[in-house]
């Protein structure tokens, strides 16, 4: 990682430079778009040198999390456009499966209970994360451990990034499986660009509307996913889950056509102090902690967030237009309050909505996964409405459009139905 010379007392990343030089003539010519990479990147790395709220250690990640990101991405166009076969072999005809409800809605556990299917594929943190290229299938144990060691290396190298796992772990469990989120990220969709900019009219509406015109990130993510599909193609169907893609419904079914989503639902009134609890865990470590403006700051701007993906997600759900129009057949909403009360059985329901085929194998692999996996595991959360000035009265009327849609007591009745729109 090239950074500049002027580095702090304790050996923290103060700069990085980021570049194309060993982006090959042949992946610029193919991905037009890698240039726009390039200046979403440098963007965010200025937004982190002016952002007084940010730590040495904070400037330190965020910093090098760009390098890093940019460079996978580098790899993986390299790689693509030296390899036939990732354009030549076609996706499977089914979905993609995608869980895109609003985070702390039970996502994690269906999507881990929707991965013990042996015929679908969903990605895994060593895919993504570690070391992207060349692409390794599932059955090769002894690259995947050794792309597992190096991670596991990297953080008891580091004391601030393992503290911050592990605090973020109590409200957001490690898996082998890892949302595909991180293959966006690699194309510069990057959310918590919300908090580090300095700029106090940035809001997540003004970023949204910049993010909104990143059509390349969903080329990317399929150019992605082509790639490890050479090496591990699932028999029936990829699984994928992110919220982020709320932001994206049109792009994401304009590059997936057959994608096939499911949409979780949650009193508002739990997931949204979980939600504000998650933010500032992840901030803890990168913002000042000392100054109260930087906790309101991630606060204020966490609700911001919030409400613009609700907004893209009624818009999406109440449109009679377009894209939405031809798939409403292809979207399955289910509630948290069910699928905690009988996970196997929503993951039934699901399959039979979707024409898919539930296994012996399956079965007995969502049971002993949930056997493995009780709640809490990997540790307990707490929240209130209080600690963030929130009440129930109030969350009703900001939010009632979609209270009334997807959580009523009618359509909180049964998941065995698709909520209509």
């Amino acid at each position: 990682m090239s950074t500049t010379s002027d580095q702090t007392t304790n050996d923290y990343v103060t700069d990085t430079v980021l570049h194309e030089d060993d982006l090959t003539e042949q992946a610029k010519n193919r991905f037009g778009y890698h240039s726009d990479i390039l200046r979403t990147f440098e963007s965010y790395r200025q937004s982190v040198l002016r952002n007084d709220y940010i730590t040495p250690i904070g400037r330190n990640f965020f910093l090098s999390e760009f390098h890093n990101l940019h460079t996978n991405c580098k790899r993986v166009l390299n790689y693509a456009v030296e390899h036939n076969e990732v354009f030549n072999q076609n996706l499977p005809t089914i979905g993609p499966l995608i869980i895109c409800g609003f985070a702390r809605t039970g996502t994690t556990l269906l999507y881990n209970l929707l991965a013990c299917d042996p015929n679908c594929r969903a990605p895994l943190f060593t895919d993504m994360e570690v070391e992207v290229v060349p692409p390794i299938p599932r059955s090769d144990s002894i690259g995947q451990k050794r792309r597992l060691d190096l991670f596991k290396s990297v953080q008891q190298d580091n004391e601030q990034v393992s503290d911050m796992l592990m605090r973020i772990s109590a409200s957001h469990a490690h898996f082998d499986i890892e949302e595909d989120y991180s293959i966006l990220r690699q194309a510069g969709y990057f959310c918590m660009v919300t908090l580090l900019s300095d700029d106090e009219d940035d809001t997540p509406e003004s970023w949204i509307r910049k993010e909104i015109n990143k059509e390349y990130v969903y080329d990317y993510h399929e150019t992605f996913l082509r790639m490890l599909n050479t090496v591990d193609m699932p028999k029936s169907h990829w699984l994928l889950k992110s919220p982020f893609h709320i932001f994206y419904f049109d792009k994401l079914l304009q590059r997936y056509p057959n994608a096939l989503l499911i949409m979780t639902h949650r009193r508002l009134d739990e997931v949204l102090p979980s939600m504000y609890k998650l933010s500032l865990a992840i901030a803890d470590s990168y913002f000042d902690k000392t100054n109260s403006i930087s906790r309101d700051r991630i606060i204020k701007r966490s609700c911001q967030f919030v409400d613009k993906e609700m907004e893209c997600m009624m818009k999406f759900r109440t449109s009679e237009n377009g894209i939405l129009a031809q798939s409403k057949k292809h979207i399955f909403d289910i509630t948290y309050d069910n699928l905690m009360k009988d996970p196997i059985g929503v993951v039934h329901q699901i399959y039979d909505y979707f024409n898919l085929h539930c296994s012996n194998e399956m079965e007995m692999a969502m049971h002993d996964w949930l056997l493995k996996n009780p709640q809490g595991k990997q540790g307990r959360h707490t929240y209130s409405l209080a600690d963030f000035d929130l009440n129930r009265e109030d969350i009703e009327t900001r939010y009632a459009d979609y209270i009334n849609l997807f959580l009523s007591s009618d359509n909180q009745s049964s998941s065995t139905t698709s909520i209509s729109s």
